[in-house]
């Protein structure tokens, strides 16, 4: 049983009342609490009771609620009138939905503004591009790939560069991309290096959703249709003896062994760029292609063939690179230079001007080889091993099979030097 003592206001005017509270049992008392009752005009619900040991304590938790009362009010009262008729039409939406206001907030606050901070396109690209240069000089990255990324980012950079990357809109992205006047592989192309900078920005919390979630099959036929996959171009007999004849009588080009080690042993052009010859195994009859050049990390043994052997034999200088690299692109200029002498090029009408230009398949050394392997041997693990698929012969089906004949695997394989064909010494100037 307990004893009721008078109640005191507190904070003053507040309508908090603590009430002391004399505890007993029997006629004795032991000890004395205090209970503080919160109105209704506080709370907005029900009443609060919550009792004390001690008058300090009371009046402490008193006082916080008195203040909380009057922040909320003055939140309330200085907001401005379009924020407090949003939140009066809002809040029916969020009850019919069964979600709380601070559920919803808590959900979209993350999303408008990203953990990772603000960041522009151009932010964006110039840490990708960074990272890119990075992973090039540790050999983990090809140039090829530098190259390209570097290259298609500058178009979104000049379209969206000063644009926050969490501002960026699907529509935006579909607009740019259907106004290109570019062929369908290229406009994908762009696509996918935009993909690359979106992904990279939501795995730094730069934005919170990958916007090209939304992009539909529908909306990707749209804008580049149906991207056409063609079998790979291969060459003739007659055309592959050509080209490596032509290498032969130009040795100021440098190109004799990297087109005999792409026809006959499959060498992928990259893996040619950086292939030196301490990596050719003459006498043992491979070429070793270490994880560091190698395009899939691996490393692998490309045999020599009888032909190809041949051919090596003429080059004097087997030391260093295969073929050189005087500068940026050096190899695809002397590349080109040998197509052109060795006739791969066709007249055309440009602005009613007639023009030369080359006719060149793509990785057609390398294609050419594929076949004409798989072809001689008939064993698709086989040449698998030799062009380096990790996926085992799936690709060699699909790519492959159906280009050549053994007859005409004969004839390629058959390929050889003059009898009268001298030693060249390769990097003549």
């Amino acid at each position: 049983m307990s004893k009721d003592a008078e109640s005191i206001e507190y904070p003053p005017a507040s309508g908090i009342r603590i009430r002391e509270k004399i505890n007993t049992s029997g006629k004795d008392s032991y000890n004395t609490s205090y209970a503080v009752t919160v109105p209704v005009k506080i709370t907005g619900g029900a009443r609060l009771r919550k009792q004390f040991k001690d008058l300090d304590g009371a009046k402490k938790f008193a006082k916080e609620q008195y203040d909380g009362k009057e922040v909320q009010g003055r939140v309330f009262f200085s907001a401005k009138d379009r924020e407090r008729n949003e939140f009066v039409d809002l809040l029916p939406l969020l009850r019919d939905a069964g979600i709380t206001l601070r559920e919803a907030v808590e959900f979209a606050l993350p999303r408008l503004r990203p953990t990772g901070g603000d960041r522009t396109l151009t932010q964006v690209i110039e840490e990708l591009r960074a990272s890119k240069l990075t992973m090039l000089e540790k050999g983990t990255l090809r140039e090829h790939s530098e190259r390209a990324f570097r290259i298609r980012s500058e178009k979104v950079l000049v379209e969206f560069g000063d644009q926050l990357v969490r501002d960026l809109m699907l529509d935006e992205v579909k607009s740019w991309l259907s106004c290109m006047e570019l062929a369908p592989r290229t406009i994908k192309n762009h696509l996918n290096c935009l993909a690359e900078i979106i992904k990279y920005s939501t795995a730094r919390k730069y934005a919170s959703e990958n916007i090209l979630d939304g992009l539909t099959t529908h909306d990707r036929k749209e804008l580049y249709g149906e991207v056409e996959t063609k079998e790979p171009g291969i060459l003739t007999p007659g055309e592959a003896d050509r080209l490596i004849n032509t290498a032969l009588v130009n040795p100021e080009l440098d190109m004799l062994a990297a087109v005999c080690f792409g026809l006959f042993c499959g060498i992928r052009t990259e893996e040619l760029k950086r292939l030196d010859w301490k990596d050719v195994r003459f006498d043992e009859g491979f070429v070793t292609i270490s994880g560091k050049i190698a395009k899939k990390r691996s490393i692998r043994n490309v045999t020599i063939s009888d032909n190809a052997a041949l051919w090596i034999s003429l080059c004097a200088k087997r030391e260093g690179e295969v073929t050189r690299s005087d500068f940026f692109n050096d190899y695809d200029h002397r590349f080109r230079k040998l197509l052109t002498k060795a006739g791969f090029t066709e007249k055309v009408k440009v602005n009613g001007k007639e023009k030369e230009v080359i006719v060149w398949k793509k990785n057609a050394m390398r294609h050419s080889f594929g076949s004409y392997h798989f072809a001689l041997h008939g064993e698709s693990i086989k040449t698998s091993n030799e062009l380096g698929h990790i996926q085992g012969d799936h690709v060699l089906f699909s790519h492959y099979r159906a280009l050549a004949t053994k007859k005409q695997a004969e004839k390629y394989f058959g390929i050889v030097p003059p009898v009268n064909a001298n030693k060249i010494v390769e990097f003549a100037s």
